[in-house]
């Protein structure tokens, strides 16, 4: 058990019109979800707390804000099985998949990991949270469990308490008088509360209602009970059970009391409200994932498309805070100063497509903008790999099934395919467009899956050439300085390693050389012939990933004139102060390897993302679910915006970023940016400088000329802590932050108020 205090950073959304996020400080995390499948809600004060699908977070009715809540402000995490609000305590509890607890009142949240380190075989899923009193219940999985909320902790948990003994799943509870009742997939269950009873012996317990498919949602109110059995609405009074509801079929959302009145919520129908006084209302509803009342006696609800629905006088408004359009990612690429996101996918057994209707997304540092459908694009799926032709800012967009896409701004201009282009089907059913890359020369060089001559040049001047290579199964493309291209073969049957071709500059295919490099020593020494990812450090190193470890190739280029081009592992010493040594990442399954602007490389890998330094070989970060916001260990790609050097994880959770102390370098020091600028007594993190040349020395200085502090740029990005060389915070006044590029042939300078 432990404690801590939330001191919350709001984001300003209203409706569906979203306001800017601020930008990250350096060592910070932002989250990227799509927040629109709301699955519960819940009131405290002048918030509702919403449970969406990927993730959690509040809308602020009195001051019109939306907030979202995750590790990064202080929360135990991303994805929530049950809310419930405690209105006598003002209390929320949150229940997380992972069976962490929380309590929230006002900015103070006690954490319970009881159930979280508890053994658990099967899941440890809590179906629904209720109150009585003193006490909380929660509906699990595996039984009930009872906790006591002025002690914090659990008391009892009822488990096993089925037919004969066995285990069952509690969907919902319900305490009327001293029984207590639950719904279950046979029925209802009841046993009694009295002290003299065993509730963890199952003979205690005896059916109240029996079920043909299942009881999932039960409430008391008004001295009786309400429940849900078969699709049917039922009421419990004095013993009795009895129709509710003359409907059948009905597929009920929740039953809850919100302020001394029992609400219903019927998906496709209607919200029924019951007063103390036994009248009826009905509120027409048509979607809805879960409906409460609130303490103004608005109707809110949770929508499965947008969000937390609003349903007073005024009219129906949603909030819910700017995001992707879904959690899926595949590819990055930076393009007219947005970072873009592909949504697509596909069989890596089998290669074929999964029909991902996603598209894709850009985020401008601000706000995330997602593709619009179109004519052109309706009935396009899986969206997989990106390139961007740095002299006129057109990005090309694979698809997976459906031919490459032309796009402008967001825009898909154009689609090449069997049509109007040399792209042809997979065995007739899918015109798959497996890898894309530009060269030197600004031109588009093409992988078409499983066909004969499966590489495509598409000149910068929009003619079409077609190579034949010893494979036809050709993956993702990486072009080296020279312009020679690395080709992946695909995860799909027979892994061969990959490709190495070069048209020696030419257009004569005479001269034209392919070489397959695989596991054989002489011919690449792959420690696997599943190759996952490729890059090239600005030194020409090539950078190789495979489902066995990660290496590189110093000299590719070696290739073409003899020389050696086997891969290397990189041997680092696993125990200080002894000879033992081991490969660098080396039991790692390489996802994607990614260079930033000082030549580091992010690697994502299933054991969450590395940062190595620009030697390759020294480990400078390696970010978990354990130890930072990540959302998954599962880091399947990484993208770096070019304006601001944040890295961006694509996970199988979603998307999260992380504000990195490096940048692509300047050309000249001309341009110097330093933020925050001026720095306030309340800022403690680290202070910017941009706009600087790769190596740039900075002496940042009083305005007297003493040295207060001195570093060199990651990129074009140095960073100051706060410190001076003694560790101090320095006084109030101006600060000059002198610039000197590796040569010293260029200088700059810039200027820092610091406020103490």
């Amino acid at each position: 058990m432990q404690k801590k205090i939330i001191f919350y950073c709001l984001i300003l959304f209203t409706q569906t019109i979203w306001a800017q996020n601020k930008p990250v400080a350096i060592g910070n995390w932002r989250i990227h979800l799509n927040y629109q499948n709301v699955k519960q809600v819940a009131e405290v004060g002048n918030k509702l707390y919403c449970a969406s699908a990927n993730g959690l977070y509040y809308y602020d009715k009195e001051a019109g804000v939306t907030e979202r809540l995750s590790p990064i402000n202080g929360f135990s995490g991303y994805l929530v099985d049950a809310l419930h609000t405690v209105e006598s305590k003002d209390l929320l509890i949150i229940a997380y998949s992972d069976g962490t607890i929380e309590f929230v009142k006002n900015t103070t949240v006690t954490i319970n990991e009881d159930l979280k380190r508890k053994t658990i075989i099967g899941d440890k899923r809590i179906n629904h949270i209720n109150s009585v009193g003193d006490f909380a219940y929660f509906s699990t999985s595996f039984g009930l469990l009872e906790y006591n909320l002025t002690k914090n902790e659990f008391r009892n948990s009822y488990l096993n308490i089925g037919p004969n003994g066995a285990q069952i799943e509690i969907l919902s509870s319900a305490v009327l008088n001293d029984t207590i009742f639950v719904s279950t997939k046979l029925g209802i269950l009841k046993g009694s509360l009295a002290a003299n009873i065993n509730l963890s012996d199952y003979n205690n317990w005896t059916f109240s209602k029996t079920a043909t498919i299942q009881s999932t949602h039960i409430a008391a109110f008004n001295n009786h009970l309400y429940s849900e059995v078969d699709s049917m609405l039922y009421t419990y009074k004095q013993g009795t059970w009895n129709l509710y509801e003359n409907d059948s079929n009905l597929i009920v959302t929740n039953i809850n009391v919100f302020h001394n009145k029992l609400v219903t919520g019927v998906f496709g129908k209607y919200i029924i409200t019951e007063d103390a006084a036994s009248q009826k209302t009905y509120t027409p509803v048509n979607v809805m994932n879960y409906c409460i009342l609130a303490k103004d006696n608005d109707y809110w609800h949770a929508s499965p498309q947008y969000g937390l629905v609003s349903m007073g006088n005024a009219g129906s408004f949603s909030f819910y805070p700017n995001g992707p359009r879904s959690k899926d990612n595949f590819n990055f690429v930076n393009a007219n100063g947005k970072l873009y996101c592909s949504a697509g996918a596909f069989s890596s057994t089998t290669y074929a497509p999964s029909f991902n209707s996603n598209r894709f997304y850009a985020f401008d540092n601000f706000n995330w903008q997602n593709s619009e459908p179109s004519a052109l694009t309706d009935k396009l799926f899986d969206y997989t790999y990106m390139a961007t032709n740095k002299a006129n800012g057109l990005m090309y967009v694979a698809s997976h099934g459906n031919g490459l896409l032309q796009v402008q701004n967001g825009n898909v201009l154009k689609v090449y395919d069997t049509a109007n282009s040399p792209l042809q089907k997979r065995a007739g059913l899918f015109c798959i467009v497996s890898g894309i890359a530009f060269d030197k020369g600004n031109n588009l060089w093409v992988s078409n899956f499983d066909i004969d001559s499966a590489l495509l040049q598409f000149s910068n001047k929009g003619a079409w050439t077609r190579y034949k290579l010893p494979l036809k199964q050709l993956g993702p493309i990486s072009i080296d300085n020279k312009g020679n291209k690395w080709i992946i073969t695909p995860r799909s049957g027979t892994n061969n390693g990959m490709l190495f071709f070069s048209d020696k500059g030419t257009p004569t295919k005479t001269d034209d050389f392919t070489i397959l490099i695989n596991n054989n020593k002489g011919s690449g020494n792959l420690p696997s012939n599943t190759i996952t990812a490729l890059a090239f450090s600005k030194d020409g190193e090539l950078l190789v990933g495979t489902d066995q470890g990660y290496g590189r190739i110093r000299s590719p280029n070696n290739i073409l004139t003899g020389g050696n081009y086997d891969f290397e592992r990189i041997i680092v010493s696993v125990e200080a102060g002894t000879n033992l040594g081991g490969y660098l990442l080396g039991s790692e399954y390489i996802n994607c390897i990614t260079l930033d602007g000082a030549d580091r490389r992010w690697i994502g890998t299933n054991n969450g993302a590395w940062l190595l330094a620009e030697d390759g070989e020294t480990i400078l970060q390696h970010f978990t679910t354990e130890n930072s916001p990540l959302l998954s260990n599962n880091v399947n790609s990484i993208g770096i915006m070019d304006g601001t050097g944040e890295v961006f994880f694509g996970t199988d959770r979603g998307i999260i970023s992380y504000r990195s102390d490096a940048l692509n370098e300047s050309k000249d020091l001309s341009k110097i940016v330093i933020y925050p600028n001026p720095v306030k007594p309340d800022f403690d993190g680290e202070i910017a400088i941009t706009g600087l040349a790769s190596n740039t020395l900075v002496k940042i200085t009083d305005i007297n000329g003493q040295l207060v502090y001195q570093t060199t740029s990651n990129g074009g990005m140095a960073t100051w802590n706060c410190r001076t060389f003694d560790g101090t915070r320095p006084a109030t006044g101006v600060y000059l932050a002198f610039c000197i590029n590796a040569d010293g042939t260029q200088t700059g300078m810039g200027k820092i108020l610091f406020i103490k």
